[in-house]
């Protein structure tokens, strides 16, 4: 009884924690790929999902005054994309909209084929333009169960309450609680 009763913990535990695992973020932030001073400002790049993979991707900046380390908020931020295999382009404009954290310019866009993907960053405002740029490497998409493992994993989460539900009901029949069989009388 014991070792079903731990085996029962173990699998509730191990159900819990893979409910808390993280799925795709999509969020300001990420990976950090540049981190450099072009002209007047002071850029850092992004990149969301880690690894960065094809499918839906964010690429966020930080724009800084490179002088003073403020953020500028009055600039225009362009992102684009291009794969040299393919000759595919992407080119989306990185808005604080778009942007979790409104100190970020961010562009979540889907990211059509895994591959080398050259990046260009482009900034215009009022301290001028500036750009810069940096190679990226984007794996193969993940596999379609990642996103469908909840609606797979909450029944074992049913069948395991349900299970320690009876072990606690036939440890509360069972004479003197000693964890022995429970005895019926039929008198």
């Amino acid at each position: 009884m014991a070792k079903q009763s731990l085996l029962l913990a173990f699998l509730l535990s191990s159900c819990h924690l893979l409910s808390l695992s993280p799925g795709p973020a999509r969020a300001d932030g990420g990976t950090v790929r540049l981190r450099e001073r072009a002209g007047d400002y002071q850029i850092a790049v992004f990149t969301s999902p880690t690894p960065f993979r094809a499918g839906p991707v964010d690429i966020s900046a930080l724009i800084q005054d490179a002088a003073t380390g403020e953020c500028v908020p009055e600039v225009r931020v362009t992102v684009r994309l291009k794969a040299p295999g393919s000759g595919c382009v992407l080119e989306y404009l990185a808005t604080s909209e778009a942007a979790t954290n409104k100190l970020f310019r961010a562009a979540e866009f889907e990211l059509p084929e895994p591959g080398w993907w050259d990046v260009t960053v482009a900034v215009e405002g009022t301290r001028g333009p500036a750009v810069v740029q940096f190679g990226l490497q984007a794996d193969e998409p993940p596999p379609r169960w990642l996103d469908l493992w909840p609606w797979f994993c909450w029944p074992t989460v049913a069948i395991a309450l349900f299970g320690i539900h009876r072990v606690l009901l036939l440890r509360k029949a069972s004479p003197a609680g000693n964890g022995g069989p429970p005895t019926i009388n039929l008198t």
